[in-house]
């Protein structure tokens, strides 16, 4: 049993997307990487029991548009990888990160 690889989408502004999934995500497994991508997409490594594997499917499947599924109807508690590829569909490829000024 490898890894698991979730595509998903989201028509959503980024920011409020990245919120709703890190709590589900938090429900069910830990989020132990994640690599930014502009603002078009992100992917995130997720650590979680096999057995909360189809749960945490159903659920992020509520807040984005994610490609089908097998589900493993498993009732394992060995440790499992998942890794979730999300593109913003309004997303520029120009991300802009503002970094205040700090006086000094």
């Amino acid at each position: 049993m490898g890894n698991i690889f979730l595509k998903a989408y989201s028509n959503d502004e980024r920011h409020s997307v990245i919120s709703q999934i890190q709590s589900v995500i938090s429900k069910y497994g830990h989020v132990v990487d994640f690599m930014l991508f502009s603002d078009i997409s992100l992917t995130i490594k997720i650590e979680i029991e096999e057995f909360k594997v189809d749960k945490l499917y159903d659920d992020l499947n509520e807040n984005l548009k994610i490609d089908k599924f097998e589900y493993l109807n498993s009732v394992s508690q060995k440790e499992r990888t998942i890794y979730l590829n999300i593109t913003f569909n309004k997303g520029t490829g120009n991300l802009i990160i503002e970094v205040p000024g700090v006086p000094g």
